[in-house]
């Protein structure tokens, strides 16, 4: 049994499990550098996908498509996924705590960018992690995990 834990999160982690479920995201937290896309704002989709149809095409969609359509897969698809949109400028953090989530259930997560120069700018945040900090920097972003004992 003490396997069964470890092959759980490893169902999690790839959207694998028999039902969508809650992130046990205790934060999320979002800083941009000094320079964030070309030291301009950046808007950021945090994404809770509820629909494994949708899941397929959001999993390898650019986040520049994803700004451009999201309008449209709002109204074609309105209960598939729940978008928490942000825009943040330069030197500017926000942090995202657990109570925003509560009550949320989903396949999968997504962090999307919109930044001013090609690229994919997409980040499949896992759902059984305690939180991430997403690093919006230059040219791209980083999403590193915060441990479950580490200072939140």
């Amino acid at each position: 049994l003490a396997g069964c834990g470890a092959i759980s999160g490893a169902r999690a982690l790839m959207g694998l499990d028999p039902a969508p479920v809650k992130p046990d995201w205790k934060t999320l937290l979002i800083s941009a550098a000094d320079d964030a896309n070309g030291n301009s704002a950046v808007a950021v989709d945090v994404v809770l996908v509820k629909d494994k149809a949708v899941l397929e095409s959001l999993q390898t969609m650019p986040a520049a498509k994803w700004f451009a359509m999201r309008a449209d897969l709002r109204r074609t698809f309105p209960d598939a996924f729940t978008v928490y949109p942000y825009e943040l400028v330069p030197t500017q953090s926000i942090r995202l705590e657990a109570a925003q989530f509560s009550g949320q259930r989903a396949w999968a997560a997504f962090v999307f960018a919109n930044y001013a120069i090609p690229g994919e700018h997409r980040a499949r945040l896992p759902l059984n992690g305690a939180g991430y900090v997403v690093q919006l920097g230059a040219q791209g972003f980083q999403v590193g995990a915060i441990g479950a004992g580490a200072a939140q």
